[in-house]
């Protein structure tokens, strides 16, 4: 075809990678060694797509009453304000760009407030490096978290840098702002005996006829084995999902990327199962609850974290299941590359995050070489030290120096 780029031509095959389809089965097959099979009820209705349905949508909801926002601020900085927010409104996901949007004004809105009651500007390109040093000590001493201090710093630096890009005049000096450093923390990720102990239950409950459970056993398996985002498993489409192929796509994930993630066995069986009680259109979404609305995050968090507790493990939620996956995938010996293509990473840097978890790869690895190491190594003596003669006595020898040379 003449493509400069496999990327191109990537699009035809919906973005499939077969070295990391092959590298992810491979993998997979490792981690599910040995792990019992779920056992498979008998007599449950087949799916029938041709059955009429209604499409579920998520609903967009109406937009922010923008005039009704900030009137008490100075002009200049509310309609900069406003600017922001609608330019930022169009890149989100649809279903969350009111909440998003309301969000975001209330933090502008309290930002704003307190510049005020520091110091008198009308416009935003009046505040100074100084400005934010003194919110960023305010803020620290009343508890904030860096990650939420540093966030805001974002939102007033984007819409300064928007107004220095139209030319428009603006301190220089917030430019130069150090943001507050966040301790790097090791992702929370499942022990192995932890996620022995959550597949086993899943597994156990393979054979059930509530649809509530088997809707719980899908989304649970293909997020512990594919590392979704909870946002992205809620989104998912019936046609979003190629069971045959053991995989998916992620449609406008984080970034506004597509990326195609591929299925475990057990994961595509749960889902089949899920799926043959559930009839639906290819556009419904996949995760129903029994009254036919879509899943939520909200819910999705509660069903994952009551889960968790039914097994022992406190605090359980999705992003420790998409922490796991990745630690067990590197584990068994995937490269760290395709496990940043899986969990759709633009940066490797944040990939490597899991690389340094002690893991069992990492251990192996460490006693294997070291022991090398040791057997190779010259001892220091040969002479035994009698321990009556320890410590040993230094003999001081007199030192002179030969002038004569």
């Amino acid at each position: 075809m003449g493509h400069s780029q496999i990327s191109t031509t990537q699009i035809y095959t919906g973005g499939a990678d077969p070295k990391l389809a092959q590298a992810y089965q491979e993998a997979m097959s490792r981690v599910e060694q040995g792990k019992p099979s779920p056992q498979q009820p008998e007599g449950l209705p087949t799916m029938d797509l041709s059955r009429p349905h209604p499409i579920y949508e998520r609903a967009e909801g109406a937009a922010p009453n923008w005039e009704a926002w900030g009137r008490h601020l100075p002009a200049s900085i509310r309609q900069a304000s406003l600017e922001y927010t609608k330019r930022r409104w169009a890149a989100w996901p649809a279903a969350k760009r009111r909440e998003r949007a309301l969000n975001l004004l209330v933090e502008l809105k309290n930002l704003w407030n307190w510049f005020l009651a520091y110091r008198p500007v009308t416009e935003p390109g009046q505040i100074g490096l100084k400005d934010l040093w003194a919110y960023q000590s305010d803020q620290q001493a009343k508890g904030l978290a860096a990650g939420t201090i540093n966030r805001r710093f974002d939102y007033v630096i984007g819409i300064i840098r928007e107004l220095a890009e139209r030319n428009q005049a603006v301190d220089q000096s917030v430019f130069r702002v150090r943001y507050i450093p966040r301790p790097e923390s090791l992702p929370k990720h499942l022990s192995a005996e932890e996620s022995q102990r959550l597949e086993t239950f899943i597994a156990q409950r393979g054979n059930t006829a509530d649809l509530k459970q088997r809707l719980e056993n899908a989304y649970m398996l293909v997020m512990l084995h594919s590392g979704l985002r909870a946002g992205e498993c809620v989104d998912l489409r019936l046609q979003d999902l190629d069971l045959p192929g053991k995989r998916l796509i992620i449609r406008a994930g984080k970034g506004q990327r597509d990326r195609l993630v591929y299925l475990s066995e057990s994961a595509c069986q749960a889902v089949h199962l899920y799926l043959q009680a559930s009839p639906r259109q290819p556009n419904d979404f996949v995760w129903l609850q029994k009254n036919g609305n879509p899943l939520s995050t909200d819910l999705l968090r509660r069903h994952v974290a009551q889960m968790g507790a039914a097994v022992g493990i406190e605090h359980l939620h999705p992003h420790r299941l998409r922490h796991t996956c990745a630690t067990r995938l590197l584990n068994v010996g995937m490269e760290i590359v395709q496990i940043q293509k899986l969990l759709g990473h633009e940066d490797l840097n944040t990939t490597m995050i899991y690389a340094r978890i002690q893991d069992t790869t990492v251990e192996a690895d460490y006693r294997r070489f070291t022991s090398q190491i040791e057997h190779q190594r010259t001892p220091l003596s040969n002479t035994p030290i009698l321990t009556d003669r320890w410590p040993i006595q230094i003999i001081k020898v007199p030192f002179t120096i030969d002038n004569s040379v």
